[in-house]
């Protein structure tokens, strides 16, 4: 365990009845201390896994869920095989009850299995959660998913959307970095990763300092955030999150949202655009380019523009409505096609 002399802040008394956008919106980790805990999940839980369990199967649909296995030799990390050629771990669809059930029974072994669900929507599998773990009006167009498993960990990765994750079962550990330590992260692939974006190459529990020195900065600007059930943590857009799942058995609800129009274009995207056509690009007209991207992108300023007719100033005005992002999309998906 590495050893992250900054903690997370927490905040008490946030409920979801009374949970704020400003909370919501926060540029820094925030943990809601007893967020959840009025909630009917969490309240089985805090009596036993078996009693947690039987509550989900009696809410559970019999709808197959896409479950990954791995072998107790790989101590419950989520990552690539020998060669990267692939992941180390196996995956089949299996009816949540009989997953629930199998998870129970590995909590009696000497050497577990790991058994990990990772993103799965709540209304697909259970519904009826849904209406008793909902977090907020404020999140009623969020992306509610379920991540279920026994001792997992998630090695270190970003995600675009805003993020507030609660822990209704078990107990989970979350160890955080602010987006500018991707330099000191060593993220892998960037299109081939174990849950779609690139993960820190390191191994949190045995880091091989030779191999991966400016780890070592990247420890001193992490945070920690150790959540029981009821907890929840608010996690910025891009801060990259390694968690472990520390119990026999854990359930985390998240909400994913973005703080910007659903109608706008998802920045990964770009990254993948840029990378075709300007990333191999002559030094000289690559910082040229970076010139322009911090002049209409980066560092972009309304002021900037005024000497152009606001009649004809199109996709410099922002930000961009519905029309003028379709309209822009339209002409990027022309272009690649050519």
């Amino acid at each position: 365990m590495l050893f992250i002399k900054n903690t997370v802040k927490t905040l008490f008394d946030v409920t979801p009845n009374n949970i704020s956008e400003a909370i919501l919106t926060s540029d820094e980790p925030l943990i809601l201390k007893g967020f959840g805990s009025s909630w009917p999940i969490v309240k089985a839980a805090q009596q036993s896994n078996e009693q947690a369990v039987e509550y989900l199967k009696k809410m559970e649909r019999g709808v197959a869920v896409n479950t990954c296995y791995l072998a107790p030799k790989e101590q419950g990390r989520i990552f690539y095989n020998d060669d990267m050629s692939g992941f180390n771990f196996k995956t089949k669809p299996q009816i949540l009850s009989d997953v629930l059930t199998e998870i129970l029974e590995q909590a009696a072994s000497r050497q577990p299995k790991t058994i990990y669900i990772g993103s799965t929507s709540i209304k697909q599998i259970l519904p009826s959660l849904v209406e008793e773990t909902l977090a907020s009006p404020l999140l009623s167009n969020a992306i509610y998913n379920i991540w279920l498993g026994n001792k997992s960990k998630v090695a270190a990765h970003f995600d675009f959307l805003q993020n507030l994750a609660c822990c209704v079962v078990g107990k989970r550990r979350f160890t955080l970095f602010p987006p500018e330590q991707i330099k000191n992260l060593y993220c892998g692939p960037l299109d081939k990763a174990p849950g779609g974006q690139p993960i820190s190459l390191v191994d949190f529990e045995q880091p091989d300092f030779e191999q991966f020195p400016k780890f070592k900065d990247a420890i001193d600007n992490a945070m920690v955030a150790e959540l029981e059930a009821g907890d929840a943590i608010v996690l910025p857009s891009m801060w990259f999150h390694y968690v472990e799942g520390l119990g026999d058995l854990n359930v985390l609800l998240n909400h994913w949202w973005r703080t910007s129009p659903n109608y706008m274009g998802n920045p990964t995207d770009a990254l993948h655009h840029a990378i075709l056509s300007i990333r191999d690009l002559p030094t000289a007209q690559r910082n040229a380019w970076k010139h322009l991207f911090d002049h209409y992108v980066f560092e972009y300023e309304k002021d900037n523009f005024n000497h152009i007719t606001n009649s004809a100033k199109s996709i410099l005005n922002s930000p961009l409505d519905e029309l003028q992002a379709r309209a822009l999309r339209a002409n990027l998906q022309n272009k690649l096609r050519r």
